[in-house]
């Protein structure tokens, strides 16, 4: 019998597992541990000469092969599409909505994308002609010099995450003195490897790449204070998407103040902007949004459901816009890739899209809701992996395992034609 199952598992795929955070790497190990105990996991390291035999790359992004994965579409399996820009870059997914919206003027989309424009800017000496790339955003900012309550913009980095380079202003002066000191530095640091011949990190140069959006100043306040919807998304090969349904709720540290705009505790929600401060707590800064009607008369279940099903629409009009741009979104047959969508609600309870993030920071679930990541990797392995190898479905360890995506804690929220 030892010498049958030695014999069935050389033909079972090897599973290299090369995520380099510690959080989420010991996560995924555990959630194959759960669902396919039987399969070899290894580190790109330690992982032996692997030919002929199938195999799960579950990697940073820089570190997949895919020259492998395009050359090997039926036995290699990667957790990542190659081309996803249309989706990830804020620019891009704002200026492919905006194409779709003009061509179906009735998708949900068109109310659920704060107002987006899109500039670049190398050197502060440049800061004039940019402006003039943004004449709206100028022109609401010399009339909010007579306004009692004046107009709000969010400035991005095009392609960055964990709150990086946010900044909220109201006047020109603001912004002009963001990009003397973003855009120096950046720069700076640019230079300085040069000379030292050192490796050029390309998210540098993603500085000189910016967003404004209109900032939305009325956002729904849970006892006070401002946070996010943090959303897990699934996409499975050309491509079916699905919502996780355990989504987080992620709040700023300090009470919402609309007007002071330098307190950016109060204004920003990221986890990873706060964790440092001596006033942070994980219990306050993360919660389920299914529990958020516990902490306030604000919000009931039917108001949860309303939310949850506004969050589906925008997500299956998301992916409608992005996978017809085949240039800036091309999903592969065999590859799949979790997302981190980030949404807000206003007073009046409807739903914004921000931004979608590749490789989100599952870490700042923190350890008291780990069990939330874990469920979703589960998942993941029970319908983007397991379904891809044919070998899995054969073994009887799994068929008890597996599940319908009607059963799991996932929910499809789109299906490519």
């Amino acid at each position: 019998m030892a010498q049958e199952i030695k014999e069935s598992s050389e033909q079972l795929p090897a599973a290299i597992i090369g995520i380099r955070d510690q959080y989420t790497r010991s996560i995924i190990i555990n959630s194959f541990k759960t669902i396919i105990p039987i399969i070899q996991h290894y580190t790109p390291s330690s992982a032996p000469s692997l030919h002929d035999i199938p195999i799960l790359f579950w990697s940073e992004y820089e570190d997949i092969d895919f020259s492998q994965i395009l050359t090997h579409t039926k036995t290699h399996l990667a957790n990542s599409y190659c081309i996803r820009k249309g989706l990830i870059r804020k620019a891009q997914m704002n200026f492919n909505i905006q194409k779709y919206v003009a061509k179906y003027p009735n998708s949900c989309l068109k109310k659920s994308i704060p107002e987006t424009w899109f500039f670049e800017i190398d050197h502060v000496d440049y800061i004039d002609e940019a402006l003039d790339e943004i004449f709206e955003v100028v022109q609401e900012c010399k009339e909010n010099e007579s306004r009692e309550r004046k107009h709000q913009f969010i400035l991005k980095p095009n392609l960055g995450n964990k709150g990086a380079d946010i900044k909220i202003f109201n006047s020109i002066e603001q912004l002009k003195a963001v990009f003397e000191v973003t855009l120096e530095e950046s720069n700076d640091d640019i230079d300085a490897k040069i000379l030292q011949n050192d490796e050029i990190d390309e998210s540098m140069f993603h500085l000189r790449e910016w967003v404004i959006q209109r900032y939305i100043s009325d956002p729904l306040l849970i006892n006070g204070r401002k946070f996010h919807i943090r959303a897990y998304v699934l996409a499975v090969s050309k491509i079916r998407v699905y919502l996780y349904k355990d989504m987080l709720a992620l709040f700023a540290l300090h009470t919402y103040k609309p007007d002071d705009i330098n307190d950016i505790f109060a204004h920003l929600t990221n986890t990873c902007l706060q964790i440092h401060d001596e006033s942070f707590k994980e219990s306050d800064q993360v919660k389920l949004f299914w529990e958020l009607m516990q902490y306030s008369p604000e919000v009931d279940e039917k108001d949860l459901n309303s939310i949850f099903e506004q969050i589906k629409n925008i997500l299956g009009e998301c992916f409608k816009a992005v996978v017809s741009e085949v240039t800036q979104f091309m999903p592969l047959e065999n590859a799949f890739e979790l997302f981190g969508f980030d949404f807000l609600v206003d007073t009046s309870k409807n739903v914004y899209l921000l931004e979608a993030n590749s490789f989100p920071d599952f870490k700042q679930t923190g350890a008291r809701l780990s069990h939330v990541i874990s469920h979703l990797f589960e998942n993941t392995i029970k319908l983007a992996v397991i379904p891809f190898f044919e070998k899995l479905q054969d073994l009887s360890i799994n068929q008890n395992q597996t599940s319908d995506e009607t059963d799991s804690k996932f929910c499809l929220v789109f299906k490519n034609k």
